[in-house]
């Protein structure tokens, strides 16, 4: 009782400061985490960014998860699952004995009620798109549920799992049934910790759940602290303001907060950010197979990583990223004399130069991007044959830009929706050329129709199977016709965007593929 007096006015101390006056150390049992990132909506039926779904994860739960420093799916609020012969019927037995943390109890008619609200609502802000494959959730008996597809999908399990946000069963009694929730009141899970706390821009408190089914947390509080830029996050590292620090440092600060050993610097190898360069397929002259492909041969993936990131990122030879299964490198090394080659087969030559704009956006990705743009210029010119005029725009109207085929050639990023190589490849290739730019569906030449062709029959087969070694196989396929037609020409690993700096005393940080950060680990 003494114990729980004390906590409690450390608590209510730190409400009272700003995120630049925390006091130097929390108590025990409270880790202080500091980031950069934002919450949105927390609803998960209108929510599709990092942060907000870091709090799911942490919160709620779904059908199935993930063993933690894997990608190996396992049960989470369902003990087991079958699956129908035609692959269209996903049966599920429901874990017993579970309570949301509004106390109201977890049964079949929950997630019937969860993913019918999602899908009723279409929350434009919302990941709806992930499971839009859902014909029918049906109540077989309050602890069996059948999901119902409209077609057959072998990445089902990964859509359906905890680390989509759109996924997790949340409480038909804290949940509005036909309105998005407004504050997080409305919204309950079954996770280990609940929120008792949020004050946008500022901080969020999560408090462990007595009544939670699984293993306590390690620690009983959690308290979020939002800044405002990474030096000031790194600053409240170094003075110990903060446990824990992630999302996200600038190369700079991880570099020399490195060699302090009152610290510890984990980052994860399998982080599954990519940053890679589209080609409007149905733009000239990226219409033409051998230009694109003459530039996959002359950019220089090392010279980015090393000037640009201090060596922090990784060189990237494909969109499915190491780490992931099926992953292949396919992509070329650099050859600046096969990039003259192809480019002098198409009538380019010193005095008869290629002219291409590449486009980049200057802000989304961070500071680093115009330096980045220009090292792909620079690395790009070398050919002789080839001048870059390089240009930007701000995030909105790029967006815009790249969906409406105004751009040729353009950077961007990707962070997985799903864990699963067909979300590395399909989504440029057959699911959304025009809204992501490459514009397959609509190519003009008759290689790039048959790529179309191809990439939809490989990438089809892919999903009509759940065996992963006969998966992987067909991914290994998309990713060498993909290198074959450089629709996409991948660039570097985001690894610098996976990186926590913490107090020397703090334990449990696990890393993954997955991307779940998960704070019940977390101990001092």
């Amino acid at each position: 009782m003494k114990r729980f007096a004390v906590v409690a006015l450390a608590v209510a101390m730190l409400a009272l400061f700003t995120p630049t006056m925390l006091p130097a150390a929390a108590p025990r049992d409270t880790i202080v985490l500091g980031t950069t990132d934002k919450i949105t909506t927390l609803d998960p039926a209108n929510s599709y960014d990092y942060w907000t779904w870091f709090v799911f994860q942490n919160t709620a739960q779904a059908l199935v998860g993930f063993k933690p420093g894997t990608t190996e799916i396992i049960p989470q609020l369902a003990t087991s699952w079958t699956v129908s012969p035609d692959g269209k019927a996903y049966t599920f037995k429901l874990r017993r004995g579970v309570t949301f943390t509004d106390g109201a109890p977890f049964n079949a008619q929950a997630v019937k009620f969860s993913f019918d609200r999602a899908l009723k609502l279409k929350g434009p802000e919302g990941a709806v798109g992930l499971i839009e494959n859902i014909q029918a959730v049906s109540v077989v008996d309050p602890y069996t549920v059948r999901i119902t597809l409209k077609a057959a999908d072998a990445t089902t399990l990964s859509r359906l799992s905890e680390s989509i946000g759109i996924s997790v069963i949340t409480s038909p009694k804290s949940t509005p049934a036909n309105a998005f929730a407004k504050g997080f009141n409305q919204y309950a899970g079954t996770g280990p910790y609940r929120v008792t706390q949020y004050t946008p821009g500022q901080r969020m408190v999560f408090e462990a759940y007595p009544r939670y089914w699984g293993t306590r947390p390690k620690s009983r509080r959690i308290i979020t602290v939002f800044y405002a830029d990474s030096a000031a996050l790194a600053a409240a590292v170094q003075s110990g303001q903060v446990d824990v620090g992630y999302r996200s440092f600038n190369p700079d600060d991880i570099k020399r907060l490195s060699g302090n050993n009152k610290l510890q610097v984990e980052r994860s190898a399998q982080f599954p950010s990519v940053r890679y360069i589209v080609f409007n397929v149905s733009a000239s002259p990226f219409d033409n197979v051998k230009i694109r492909r003459a530039l996959s041969y002359a950019v220089n993936r090392d010279r980015i990583v090393g000037d640009v990131f201090a060596g922090l990122n990784q060189s990237l030879y494909s969109m499915v990223p190491p780490g992931m299964w099926s992953h292949v490198n396919t992509f070329p090394q650099r050859d600046l004399d096969k990039a003259r080659s192809l480019l002098a087969e198409q009538g380019y030559s010193a005095g008869n130069k290629l002219a291409l704009t590449l486009w980049y956006t200057p802000s989304h990705y961070g500071t680093t991007e115009s330096d980045a743009a220009a090292v792909l210029k620079a690395s790009i010119e070398e050919t002789g044959v080839v001048s870059v005029e390089v240009k930007s725009s701000e995030w909105g109207d790029y967006t815009k830009a790249m969906s409406s085929g105004q751009f040729g050639m353009f950077l961007l990023g990707w962070f997985p929706d799903f864990v699963d190589p067909d979300n590395f490849l399909a989504p440029w290739l057959t699911e959304s050329p025009e809204g992501l730019g490459t514009f397959l569906n609509k190519a003009t030449s008759a290689v790039d129709k048959q790529f179309y062709t191809d990439f939809q029959r490989i990438l089809g087969d892919a999903k009509k199977t759940a065996d992963r070694n006969r998966r992987s196989v067909v991914y290994k396929q998309a990713q060498q016709k993909l290198a074959d037609s450089a629709i996409l020409v991948p660039l570097w690993q985001n690894l610098a965007q996976s990186y926590v700096i913490a107090q020397r005393n703090v334990q449990g940080i696990t890393l993954d593929a997955t991307t779940i950060f998960r704070t019940y680990l977390l101990s001092k």
